[in-house]
């Protein structure tokens, strides 16, 4: 009777806990929106400190962070958006979807919080979107931590686009969503970011990617070998994957990078 009581006890115990534990990229409480002429922006904000925005990947969400944030925001005010036309932000624009536009809308969304110098970590496409952002505001960005970033889009494989203009060709002829259409078609043509642009990338950036990643090692050394004074990290045994299989070790890092 005993060993009954302590099991529904800690299993109420664990009820409370879940239950008052975020669900990042859905919290009410939190959960805001920018308008801007072309999309509604969604966003939740957490904790104290300097600024830190975190962008997802393609067709990703708020959700992709739900491992970093809770550590994260402990040392920074952490900034987590929906990118347009992604999660629940949503996007009514025509033309087709590019990284610049993407770093628009985080200008736009550091505007509105009246911030004038930010932080980023962005995974994938929001790496791409941080090189994007620090190429174009040079003068509003700290530091940039990417994880998985390419700048033009080859850095995946030649194989790997091949096969995306397939799929994309396909799901054209089978009426897929626009919205699915036009995420896919964004990698298949961006980023196109130039040597000469890195070369004048003046925010301090930490390259991140794992050993195992989608995007080639080669691309990757390369993007930390053409940003001035960058950092480069492999994470072992690790995919596309960062900041689900290395939360832990990925938090440490941005930690010890945004605050030395």
């Amino acid at each position: 009777m005993k060993k009954y009581i302590t099991v529904l006890l800690n299993f109420f115990f664990f009820m409370v806990v879940f239950s008052q534990t975020p669900e990042y990229g859905n919290n009410p409480k939190v959960g805001k929106i920018l308008h801007l002429k072309d999309a509604n922006i969604y966003y939740e904000i957490y904790g104290k400190g300097e600024p830190l925005f975190l962008l997802h990947g393609n067709g990703g969400s708020i959700e992709a962070f739900k491992q970093e944030i809770p550590e994260l925001s402990k040392h920074f005010t952490v900034i987590a958006m929906d990118t347009r036309a992604q999660g629940k932000s949503t996007d009514t624009s025509l033309e087709p979807l590019t990284y610049r536009k993407f770093a628009e809308d985080v200008k736009a969304l550091a505007d509105t919080l009246k911030l004038r110098k930010i932080n980023i970590l962005g995974w994938s496409d929001g790496g791409n979107t941080g090189i994007e952002f620090a190429i174009k505001y040079p003068k509003r960005i700290k530091k940039l931590i990417t994880s998985g970033a390419n700048v033009f889009p080859d850095g995946v494989g030649k194989l790997e686009v091949k096969n995306m203009k397939r799929d994309a060709a396909k799901m054209k002829a089978e009426n897929k969503p626009e919205r699915e259409i036009r995420l896919l078609q964004l990698m298949i043509d961006e980023p196109q970011i130039t040597k000469e642009q890195l070369n004048n990338i003046k925010a301090k950036v930490l390259v991140l990617a794992g050993d195992r990643d989608l995007i080639e090692r080669a691309h990757t050394e390369y993007i930390a070998k053409e940003i001035p004074k960058s950092k480069l990290k492999i994470f072992k045994d690790t995919s596309h994957g960062v900041p689900i299989e290395k939360a832990d070790e990925l938090n440490q890092d941005v930690i010890q990078f945004i605050q030395k």
